[in-house]
């Protein structure tokens, strides 16, 4: 049995983060010479930023495979956004966001995806407009 390769190309919104988890480090130390009083409540908000941080480093922003795209925001309670290349009716690109418009083939609502880029680092967001570029040349706006 032959298993079939996709060319699945993922992305990651790793901008500031690693700072962030620098900040929250150095952040938690401080809080140590603190009365144990202010410990709790300023420790537990520093413990929650930090491990959102660690989860966000992780965590893949855009995947593009052979024939759909998946956005997930770094908002914790964003929603995905699956979508199928047939399905993308258009796509533009501004300075700091890309604009996907799709129609959903099951629930046949038009909807719009506003992806931020400013949550990626250059080389990655280069990457990612190359590849929406290559994929969806036939879409732009």
């Amino acid at each position: 049995m032959e298993s079939q390769n996709q060319n699945i190309k993922q992305f990651k919104a790793r901008r500031h983060v690693i700072l962030l988890i620098i900040i929250c480090i150095i952040a938690f130390f401080i809080m140590l010479m603190f009365p144990v009083e202010t410990n709790v409540c300023v420790g537990v908000p520093i413990i929650l930023v930090f491990i959102r941080a660690i989860w966000q480093f992780n965590m893949i922003y855009i995947e593009i495979g052979d024939d759909y795209i998946i956005f997930i925001p770094t908002a914790p309670l964003g929603s995905a956004a699956r979508m199928l290349f047939e399905e993308i009716s258009s796509i533009s690109y501004q300075k700091n966001k890309v604009i996907i418009n799709y129609k959903n083939e099951i629930s046949h609502n038009e909807n719009t995806v506003k992806i931020p880029l400013t949550v990626m680092e250059n080389k990655e967001k280069e990457k990612l407009l190359t590849t929406l570029h290559t994929v969806l040349k036939d879409k732009e706006q």
